[in-house]
């Protein structure tokens, strides 16, 4: 494998772990900061709706309070206390009338006297029904008004009932009764922004039986008069009556048993629980989608990171490959190859190095060619030996004179072919040049390979335990 393959595997596996590190950190960390930002958001959905239903209450309170602050429906009423008059009962009757007119939302208005007893009332219409319970405690504290619970409707819708002194002169007169349809309410309940496509706000309160149950239609149903919510272990009806307000994410579920994040909140001066929620499934979906968009992103980018890794492994490689098939031309026999320049950097660096050494190269081969040219048509005898008592090359002129190949000069010491009466001296001539005194005429006689000798006068010089040595015959062939 080439350092091109290599380097492109090694960035392309270097980025694909990055990538996977990436999402394996990413992932679980996005998905505990979607769960506490939807739990944060229901938190506040739930409270804004608290509020929501605090405003509510108050517009009734302030409507109830106005008609019963009525001058003209206190003094009425004071005089048919007092007089029993049939003309102040009618009067009565009209303002309860013209106070139904101007307030819309008022289903059912009513005025009892002190005992109790029904003085006067007026409906919005013959769907209006009264409430069946006992809601006019007399007397009440003064300037109170008080909730008296609710009740649905013949249609299901809730209906909100409000108690309010009457006083006239500092003195209690009565109490007047109003019931609202509580459409606020069911609008309330009705808006689902930011509730995604399952969440919902529960607005709701214990029947008779001590049941809870909403005060409106629920988005997943189309139930009249609202449904009932479990009260067992984890419902939402229990922590919002036992005035939990953390919101949650695990072990709650709804009416229709499905698991649920949840926010919840108590109105105590009505006893109405509230909750906010979605369902688990949705919150999961969104962290499954944004994994799978993770996912899906990972592998665009990692398909990227390949081709960057491509590009830039040849971009990265493509200078020392060229450097490698330089030198590979080099080792050939191709002096003339040359790397290729192609920046300032440190591959730069390296190409214009070998450059240098190349030229120094072939310088050396050039000199180390006209040697060998010099070396081989002398016609004095040249070799290289060691002081170790072995040649290392012979020139063709040594090889002629003597008759012996390279090879067979090579392989035996060149003590073997001095003459025996000269072995001594020309060991202690040998010796001279270990110690580095170099020769400057020494003569001997060698064997030729036809069994004769020649005379030779040796010039040699010594360097590094090598001997460099050129020689003259000076006598003919004599016989062995």
């Amino acid at each position: 494998m080439d350092i091109r393959t290599k380097l492109i595997f090694a960035l392309v596996a270097v980025a694909l772990a990055s990538m996977f590190a990436l999402g394996a950190v990413v992932s679980p960390r996005v998905g505990g900061f979607l769960r506490d930002d939807t739990l944060e958001q229901l938190d506040e959905l739930a409270e804004s709706r608290r509020q929501a239903l605090l405003w509510i209450l108050g517009g009734w309170r302030d409507r109830t309070s106005l008609i019963a602050s009525s001058t003209e429906l206190r003094a009425g009423l004071d005089e048919r206390r007092r007089t029993g008059s049939a003309a102040a009962l009618d009067r009565v009757q009209m303002i309860l009338g013209n106070a139904m007119g101007a307030a819309g939302t008022v289903a059912l208005l009513r005025v009892h006297d002190l005992d109790g007893a029904l003085v006067a009332a007026v409906s919005s219409g013959p769907t209006a029904t009264l409430p069946s319970r006992d809601v006019s405690p007399s007397p009440l504290p003064p300037s109170d008004v008080v909730y008296a619970g609710v009740e649905f409707d013949g249609s299901g819708s809730p209906q909100v009932t409000l108690a309010a002194p009457i006083a006239w002169e500092g003195e209690a007169v009565g109490t007047l009764v109003a019931v609202f349809a509580a459409r606020e309410l069911l609008e309330l309940a009705a808006t689902y922004n930011g509730l995604g496509e399952t969440g919902e706000t529960l607005v709701f309160v214990e029947d008779a039986d001590g049941v809870p149950r909403t005060l409106h239609p629920t988005r997943h149903g189309d139930a009249v008069g609202g449904v009932a919510l479990p009260d067992g272990p984890g419902s939402l009806a229990i922590r919002a009556f036992g005035g939990e307000s953390t919101p949650v994410a695990d072990g709650v579920i709804d009416y229709r048993g499905e698991p649920v994040w949840a926010a919840t909140r108590f109105v105590p001066e009505t006893g109405w629980g509230l909750v906010v929620k979605l369902d688990a499934a949705e919150q999961e979906r969104r962290y499954v989608e944004f994994r799978d968009w993770l996912q899906r992103t990972a592998l665009i980018l990692s398909a990227f990171a390949i081709l960057a890794g491509f590009v830039l492994g040849l971009r990265f490689a493509l200078p020392i490959h060229a450097l490698a098939q330089a030198a590979n031309r080099i080792r050939g026999g191709d002096m003339q190859a040359r790397a290729k320049i192609t920046g300032e950097d440190e591959v730069g660096l390296l190409a214009r190095n070998f450059n240098g050494m190349v030229d120094e190269l072939e310088e050396r081969v050039t000199l180390l060619r006209e040697f060998r040219k010099f070396f081989d048509v002398s016609i004095d005898l040249m070799c290289i030996a060691g002081t170790d008592g072995y040649f290392r090359r012979t020139n063709l002129a040594f090889q002629k004179t003597l008759g012996w190949t390279e090879e067979e000069l090579l392989a035996r010491p060149f003590f073997d072919f001095v003459h025996p009466e000269d072995v001594a001296k020309t060991e202690r001539e040998v010796a001279k040049l270990a110690g580095g005194v170099p020769t400057i005429s020494f003569e001997n006689r060698y064997l030729c390979k036809d069994g004769s000798y020649r005379v030779l006068r040796w010039t040699s010089y010594p360097e590094s335990g090598v001997l460099y040595a050129i020689a003259r015959v000076i006598g003919d062939p004599s016989p062995a």
